[in-house]
C-alpha cells in the first residue's frame, strides 16, 4: 500500500483529508509542522507529500526546498495545497521551489484521490525506467569488463608471436597479424571508453567551487601534444570561477580534442573559449573553424555511438555523449551551433547552483575525447 504524509496545522482540515485518503486505501501519516514533517519524512519515506503552504514553524517552500536537498527523500512527489495562498505568484513561487503539484483548497475529495493517483503512477513509471535503465548499464558494464582480460590475452600473445615469428613469416601472414593486432587495439580502446560511460552513474555530494580558466589551463596541458602536432591556436576569455564537479574538465578536454582533430584539411585549427553569464547560471562556448556539422546532424552528436564520419577520422562516439551525460548531471544543458565548412561552436550551460553530478565510479577522471 501506499503511504501518504498529510502535512497540515489545521487539525479538522487535515483530519478529513486523511479519512478520505483512508477510505482511498493509502496509509497516511500526519503532520502540523515543517518540523515535524521533515522527520516523519526522513523515517517513512512517504510515497506522497501532501504539504500544507502555512504552517507554524516555516513556510511549505521551505518545507519543500528541504525535502529536495535531502538525497534520502529528494524524489518524493510533493503536492502543496492551500486555501489561502492561492494567487499565481504563489503557485508559482511553490513550483518553482520543487513541487510538482499545487492545489487550491476547496478540493473535491474525488479531485483529489484522482491527483494523488495519477501522480503516483507517474512516478512508478518513472522508477521502473530506472531500474531498467540501471540493469541496462549493470549489464553493459559486465560485458565490458568481462571481455577486457580475454581481448589483452589476445593482443598479447598476437603480439608475442609477430615478435619471435616476424622475420620467418611471409610478407602477407605478417600484414596479417598486424590488421589483428591493429583491430584488437581499436576494441580495447572502444571497451574502455565503454566501461568509463557506463561507470558514470554514480553521483557525490562534494560538489566545489572551482576556477573554470584552471580548469581549461589543465585541459590545454593534457592535450600539449595534440595542440603542437596540428598547430592549433587556442585563445579564451577570462572564465569564471563556478561551482562544480571536478568531472566537468571532461567536457573542455572533450570539445577542444574534438575541435582540434575535425578541423579542416589545409585549414590549422583556430579554437576559442568564452563564458557569458546569465541570471542563474554560466553558459560557456568552445567555438572553432573546423569542419562543421550539418544542421540535421546536430542532436544526433550527442547519441551514444553515433558518428558523423568513417574510419578516416578515428573516434567511438562516445566523448559527447559522456559530455552531456555530465552537463545533465550538473542541472545543465549542452547543444551546438554550426556551419558546414565554416566550423562549430559547441555551448553548455551550468547552473550556479548545480545538482549532484556524477563521478567515475572509482572516483578517477576519465577523459574521453571521440566525437
Amino acid at each position: 500500500m501506499e503511504s501518504i504524509l498529510n502535512v497540515d496545522d489545521y487539525s479538522p482540515g487535515r483530519y478529513a483529508r486523511t479519512k478520505v485518503l483512508q477510505q482511498a486505501g493509502f496509509i497516511v501519516r500526519e503532520a502540523s509542522t515543517g518540523k515535524e514533517a521533515l522527520q516523519l519524512a526522513a523515517a517513512h519515506n512517504p510515497s506522497l507529500i501532501l504539504l500544507d503552504v502555512n504552517l507554524p514553524d516555516m513556510s511549505g517552500f521551505d518545507v519543500c526546498q528541504l525535502i529536495r536537498k535531502d538525497p534520502k527523500i529528494s524524489s518524493t512527489t510533493v503536492i502543496h495545497i492551500s486555501a489561502t495562498s492561492i494567487q499565481p505568484q504563489q503557485q508559482v513561487e511553490g513550483l518553482d521551489c520543487g513541487a510538482d503539484s499545487y492545489l487550491v483548497e476547496p478540493v473535491d475529495p474525488d479531485v483529489l484521490i484522482a491527483t494523488v493517483k495519477a501522480f503516483l503512477r507517474a512516478r512508478a513509471a518513472e522508477e521502473a525506467l530506472r531500474r531498467s535503465n540501471e540493469e541496462l548499464e549493470r549489464f553493459g558494464y559486465r560485458v565490458a569488463h568481462d571481455l577486457s582480460e580475454p581481448l589483452r590475452t589476445m593482443i598479447s600473445h598476437t603480439q608475442l608471436l609477430e615478435r619471435n615469428l616476424g622475420p620467418q613469416l611471409p610478407q602477407n601472414c605478417s600484414e596479417s597479424l598486424n590488421f589483428v593486432i591493429d583491430a584488437a587495439g581499436r576494441m580495447q580502446t572502444f571497451i574502455e571508453r565503454l566501461l568509463t560511460y557506463a561507470q558514470l552513474t554514480h553521483v557525490t555530494g562534494q560538489v566545489a567551487r572551482f576556477d573554470s580558466e584552471a580548469m581549461l589551463e589543465s585541459t590545454l596541458s593534457n592535450l600539449a601534444a595534440t595542440i603542437s602536432d596540428r598547430g592549433a591556436q587556442i585563445t579564451h576569455d577570462a572564465l569564471p570561477e563556478i561551482m562544480a564537479d571536478p568531472a566537468l574538465e571532461q567536457v573542455f578536454q572533450n570539445l577542444i580534442s574534438n575541435a582540434i582533430k575535425y578541423h579542416r584539411a589545409g585549414v590549422p585549427p583556430k579554437i576559442h573559449i568564452s563564458a557569458r553569464t546569465e541570471p542563474d547560471g554560466w553558459v560557456f562556448a568552445v567555438a572553432d573553424n573546423g569542419v562543421g556539422i550539418d544542421e540535421r546532424q546536430k542532436e544526433n552528436v550527442f547519441q551514444i555511438f553515433r558518428r558523423l564520419h568513417g574510419r578516416e577520422i578515428p573516434g567511438n562516439g562516445i566523448g559527447l555523449a559522456l559530455s552531456k551525460r555530465i552537463v545533465e548531471a550538473h542541472g545543465g544543458s549542452i547543444w551546438v551551433e554550426s556551419v558546414p565548412g565554416v566550423g562549430s561552436t559547441f555551448y553548455f550551460r551550468i547552473p550556479k547552483q548545480p545538482a549532484v553530478p556524477p563521478v567515475c565510479a572509482t572516483g578517477e577522471t576519465a577523459y574521453l575525447s571521440q566525437r
